[in-house]
Order: structure tokens, then sequence, then C-alpha cells
């Protein structure tokens, strides 16, 4: 057991499990980020390249558990063909390539966005969930099709303290 692993199970004693509106742990303690993105795309079929949104400041690594979006300059009708796939990636921060963590598609699964709505992200990749001491988030879009214009938006990212 770690000092974290310790601390976690000694305040669990007060209030760590998950009963109704009570939040674990983990949730006291989670961090969140915010990314905002702050242009429309061109053209419906402009995609982004890994763009950096955060890099692990500290001592210990996170896991991404869940983000969530809100389209505020427009919404994103749900289509099978012409779509978005927005992906958030972790990185190891000495080089190694990016793995996907989390990703929504605007497909007739993923849903459309409704203007200042929020979205949930939910498609994680438990496996590529970690973020190493010194490593990074990033954030790109693909298109399907001919593609979607995804507005100007906010994303909140929530990550969680692995113990090391």
């Amino acid at each position: 057991m770690t000092t974290w692993g310790d601390t976690k199970k000694a305040m669990g004693g007060v209030q760590a499990q998950q009963r109704g509106e009570v939040p674990t742990i983990d949730e006291l303690l989670a961090v969140e980020v915010v990314f905002d993105k702050p242009a429309a795309d061109g053209a419906a079929a402009t995609a982004t390249t890994d763009t950096l949104v955060w890099m692990n400041p500290f001592a210990f690594p996170v896991y991404v558990v869940s983000a969530e979006a809100v389209a505020t300059g427009a919404g994103i009708a749900a289509d099978a063909t012409n779509n978005a796939t927005i992906t958030f990636r972790t990185r190891d921060g000495i080089g190694g390539a990016s793995a996907a963590a989390l990703t929504i598609v605007t497909d007739v699964a993923g849903g459309a966005w409704t203007q200042n709505q929020r979205k949930a992200i939910t498609a994680l990749t438990r496996a590529n969930a970690a973020i190493p001491v010194g490593g990074q988030l990033t954030f790109s879009i693909a298109k399907g099709g001919t593609g979607v214009v995804v507005p100007v938006s906010k994303f909140v990212i929530k990550l969680y303290r692995a113990e090391s």
C-alpha cells in the first residue's frame, strides 16, 4: 500500500464510498482541465492535428476519466457519413507515440450536439488513459465523408491521481 493508498483508505472511513450524491475520494481530489477550441473549423473537411491541451506538472501520474463538451458557437447535426471524430490522446512526454484515451464521433450513434448544452464524452480507452509525469494530453479532429464544421467549443476533461 502506498502513502496515497493509505490516505484514501483512511479518508474512506469518513465518507469515501459513493452514496447517492456523496462524491468518492477520487472525485474530491480530481483535476479538471479546461480546453477552449477558439474558432470554428475553416471548412467541413478541415481536420485538426494533435494540439497540446495540457502537460502533467505533478510528481505523479494521472488518469483520464471522462470529459464533457459544450458547442458554444453552434450545434452539430449528427450524420452517419459526414461527421467529425474528436479525440483526446495521451503522450508520454519523451517522444513516444500518442494513444487515444477519449473519443466522440458526431455520427448517428454519437448524436447531435445542441448549442450551449453539455455533451458527455464517454468512449474511454482505459489502456490509454495514463498521463505519466511530464506527459501530455492532446486534442485532434478527423473528418469522415465530407466532414462537418466543429464550432467554437469548450471541453472539460476530468483526471484522477494515480497511485504511485
